[in-house]
């Protein structure tokens, strides 16, 4: 059957792109058409090509109800209510529907209305629909993503990545969940697999880069953002991730140099991030509190209100500097996975619960095999005690091999079968040879004297005693105020023990709890210890030094004395130390506490007995 003329003259436009021309002819045609139906669908496609939403929407309304079977009416008249904003007359045209058109459309309004567990639902029964529902697929994996299914999420997207293998978004999205879930080595492997079908996309390479940056593949890092840079000059990300990564390196050259490279009269807000981190290195701290109050809110809060927060300080501005730490602290809880089950202070006080005289008693005996390594030494104390300058000096020694914030004992205590008192010289044997090969996989020559600094060690010391009696430790000592404040205006990157110092309260409670556990341990074993105070360290050195050398049996080097020429031989700090570690001594961090007394005044009932024991002042 022949359409009607001015159907098949409003056809003719439509393909010559003459959305305009149709949407008149059919309009006219359409007051005498014998059959509504076929001018209605015309004219309600070339409204929406046309942006013409409204007459659009009376077009399909009319066409729906002649038709209420047709899918792909319904589908077009509910993203066109979605896009007026009418999603109440949009869900009650797709709820429920089986078909994965529709289904998509529900889970898609449930989604940007906050019903999550709803929205997944309805994309599910869209993809058992159709299980090749693309847009189905990478909206599960958000939903999912969001509501902490990580395992869901990744299958999620990575189904889209097979439909779709050259969908630049969805691998994004998928690396964007892995970097969540610090699954850093898959969220690089996932990101080089896009790059080799969009090489020169600057947001892929500033991911890359990015990725590469938390593997501490710092060249292949800078390569790829240096890359970003040449693909898309004008000032963005990768300008600000790579101005950090040298910043962290202590590179305060390179940062010069980029932030040079860069037209200030066209450069956006942004820009004042750089230029105050620069002035904040150069001393330059009246500039930097200035350019700081420029920074944009677009700056991720941790960074912004941790620069903001070190420079208020460095001005001697306690209130404003507190305040800025405080809401980055807020900042990193909000942003960090939702906790389930106990704390780190709480999963300590539950250990220490069970160290007891009898159950001490009650160990078997073990006597090490002969061994190829000696048994390590730990390096161990509240963080921001000291550890970063303490570990740096001890680099300065050619007999030790330092290993930094790495997690073998953790990886070594997940191995161990029941407890601690029942252990087989066997089995301990088997956990002896574990630690020394994680130790090896994160640096460790196998030749030299093992130097183990992670300061919470001091929570696992019954552990790491049963496995290596004859271990050294060397206990990092500061004033609990100042090494609990520290802690709490640390940008540290997020983890299961780091979120302890998102508060004040709880981080003066975890201190108490690792130095209830400390002291309960070197009560009930034979722990071989020496403490090194840091306010003695930085203003006597080779006097807090000298006996710490002795006591490992070690000569004295006045390398130990360099430790800022170590710092820049040693790349990067994994510590939020890292900026001070390559300056010259100072003793401005001690007693910082005392300008801050009357926002440490809810915690220092805390920590005043730990204080008072190690005989600091409190008063």
């Amino acid at each position: 059957m022949t359409p009607p003329p001015a159907l098949l003259e409003a056809m003719q436009a439509m393909r010559r792109g003459d959305m305009q021309g149709a949407l008149d002819t059919v309009e006219a045609a359409l007051p005498n058409a014998a059959d509504r139906v076929p001018h209605l669908a015309l004219a309600g496609h070339a409204a929406l090509h046309l942006g013409l939403t409204e007459r659009a929407i009376a077009y399909l309304d009319e066409l729906l109800a002649l038709r209420p079977d047709d899918r792909a009416t319904r589908a077009n008249l509910a993203n066109a209510l979605l896009s007026t904003g009418e999603s109440g007359r949009a869900m009650a045209l797709v709820e429920g529907a089986p078909e994965a058109s529709l289904a998509r459309i529900e889970g898609y309004i449930h989604q940007q209305e906050g019903r999550s567990e709803a929205a997944a639902a309805a994309y599910r029964r869209a993809i058992a629909a159709d299980p090749n529902d693309l847009s189905s697929w990478n909206n599960l994996g958000n939903i999912l993503a969001e509501s902490g299914d990580i395992e869901g999420a990744i299958a999620a997207f990575e189904r889209a990545i097979t439909l779709a293998p050259a969908d630049l978004p969805i691998y994004l999205n998928l690396a964007e969940l892995l970097r969540v879930a610090q699954r850093h080595e898959a969220r690089l492997k996932t990101l080089l697999d896009a790059g080799a079908f969009a090489p020169d996309d600057p947001k892929l390479l500033t991911e890359t880069g990015m990725a590469h940056a938390a593997l501490d593949d710092l060249d292949s890092a800078i390569a790829s953002l240096e890359r970003a840079l040449e693909v898309a000059p004008d000032f963005g990300e990768a300008q600000l991730e790579l101005g950090m990564i040298y910043e962290s390196l202590n590179r305060v050259d390179d940062l010069a140099a980029l932030i040079a490279r860069t037209d200030k009269d066209s450069a956006p807000p942004e820009f004042a991030f750089l230029l105050a981190w620069q002035a904040r290195r150069e001393e330059r701290f009246d500039d930097a509190q200035a350019l700081a109050a420029r920074i944009p809110e677009t700056i991720h809060p941790l960074r912004r209100l941790h620069l903001i927060g070190g420079i208020a300080d460095r001005c001697d501005d306690p209130d404003a500097a507190f305040a800025a730490f405080e809401g980055m602290n807020q900042a990193a809880l909000a942003e960090a996975t939702p906790l389930s089950g106990p704390s780190f202070r709480e999963q300590v006080e539950a250990d220490v619960a069970a160290w007891n005289e009898e159950w001490a008693a009650g160990w078997t005996a073990f006597e090490p095999a002969a061994a190829p390594s000696r048994d390590p030494i730990f390096l161990v104390g509240f963080p921001r005690s000291g550890t970063t300058l303490l570990d740096t000096m001890l680099m300065g020694l050619d007999d030790l091999s330092v290993i930094e914030e790495r997690p073998m004992a953790a990886r070594t205590k997940a191995l161990v079968e029941g407890d601690l008192a029942a252990l087989t010289p066997a089995h301990i044997d088997e956990l002896r040879s574990a630690y020394f090969d994680f130790a090896r996989e994160y640096g460790w020559d196998g030749k030299r004297w093992l130097v183990d600094k992670h300061p919470l060690n001091m929570t696992r010391a019954p552990l790491l005693h049963r496995l290596f009696p004859q271990a050294r430790f060397i206990f990092a000592e500061r004033h609990p105020y100042d090494a609990v404040l520290s802690c709490f205006m640390a940008n540290f990157q997020m983890n299961f023990a780091m979120r302890s110092f998102t508060s004040l309260g709880e981080a003066a409670r975890t201190y108490d709890a690792a130095f209830t556990a400390w002291h309960r341990a070197t009560s009930l074993f034979p722990v071989d210890t020496h403490a090194v105070r840091y306010e003695r360290l930085v203003v006597d050195p080779a006097g807090e030094l000298a006996p710490l050398v002795d006591w490992l049996g070690l000569a004295w080097d006045d390398a130990l004395l360099d430790h800022t020429q170590v710092a820049r031989n040693r790349g990067r700090v994994r510590t939020a130390s890292y900026s001070q570690i390559g300056e010259p001594l100072y003793t401005r961090a001690a007693e910082r506490w005392r300008r801050y007394a009357d926002h440490l005044a809810p915690v220092m009932p805390i920590l005043r007995p730990w204080a008072e024991r190690m005989g600091y002042e409190t008063a």
